[in-house]
């Protein structure tokens, strides 16, 4: 093998342009092999960096709606927050409905709050019962529902009935059971 590599290095002394040509054909051949793999990881990455691109302006485009979407729903707590009532503060609980007494310019002739039934421990409020009789016209009944309905506490009718006065055909008197929210 020595001879046949001094025969090659006296081949090369006498063409050293070919011997240079095909170095250089086996540079750009390592080296055009090597950028084509290079090419190849770069695309994959740069597919991965639009795809995430693409996920972040469609994030940002539904921004607006989300953040809008968010303050709607706080705006709702908030309001829930605000209109809760407190359990335990009869004279305000009692007031809320002798203000609805006057709007609705009707007369209660009972009107009790009852013992509420311990909630839910995942309920994030606890439902307190009242007890409402309320006499007047069938037009000031309709108008006292529409105080219940559209006031700013939250309510839920459970119960009510209707009988008309004995003496006189025109007054009515109501009996309901609701329930407002308050904080557990």
């Amino acid at each position: 093998m020595n001879s046949a590599f001094q025969r090659f290095l006296a081949y090369s002394r006498r063409n050293l342009t070919l011997v240079i040509s095909l170095a250089i054909i086996v540079l750009v051949g390592s080296l055009s092999y090597y950028l084509w793999r290079r090419q190849g990881q770069l695309t994959k990455e740069h597919d991965e960096i639009r795809r995430d691109g693409e996920d972040m302006l469609q994030s940002l485009t539904s921004h607006a709606r989300i953040t809008a979407e968010i303050a709607a729903v706080t705006q709702a707590l908030n309001f829930i927050d605000k209109n809760l009532i407190n359990e335990g503060d009869l004279a305000e609980n009692l007031g809320y409905f002798y203000q609805i007494e006057t709007a609705a310019r009707i007369r209660f002739t009972g009107l009790s709050q009852l013992s509420s039934q311990p909630s839910p421990e995942d309920s994030p409020y606890k439902a307190v019962p009242f007890s409402l009789r309320a006499t007047g016209t069938y037009r000031q009944m309709l108008r006292l529902l529409h105080e219940l309905e559209t006031g700013p506490r939250l309510l839920r009718v459970r119960t009510f009935t209707f009988s008309a006065a004995e003496s006189d055909t025109d007054v009515v008197t109501m009996e309901l059971n609701v329930e407002l929210l308050a904080r557990p």
